[in-house]
């Protein structure tokens, strides 16, 4: 099994860095620690505003494969935990994943 990188990245009004802090904390670490196949997730915010500015951030989670990942992120406990977030978002999400060679 291919272990795999999943990027959410995003961007938020650079007043709203802490709360966004705290819900993740809050609401969706303590989610995707429990989730099968979850190796880890991290938030991380670009210390400078973009154009327009908001600033941008990316939610980076590790998974032991491609298809524990899809079954999680499509359970209805993560989009519980996304639901206060996904208020704070300004631009519309952008999902990637990655194989993770080495």
């Amino acid at each position: 099994m291919t272990p795999v990188l999943r990027m959410f990245q995003t961007a938020i009004d650079p007043a709203d860095v802490d709360t966004l802090r705290r819900l993740f904390a809050e609401d969706v670490l303590p989610v995707y620690r429990e989730l099968p196949g979850c190796l880890g997730i991290e938030l991380a915010m670009c210390v400078d505003c973009s154009a327009g500015g908001l600033v941008e951030g990316a939610a980076l989670s590790r998974w032991s494969g491609l298809e524990e990942m899809e079954k999680a992120v499509g359970s209805r406990p993560v989009a519980e935990a996304q639901v206060r977030i996904l208020q704070l978002l300004r631009q519309e999400p952008v999902i990637r994943v990655f194989e993770v060679l080495a």
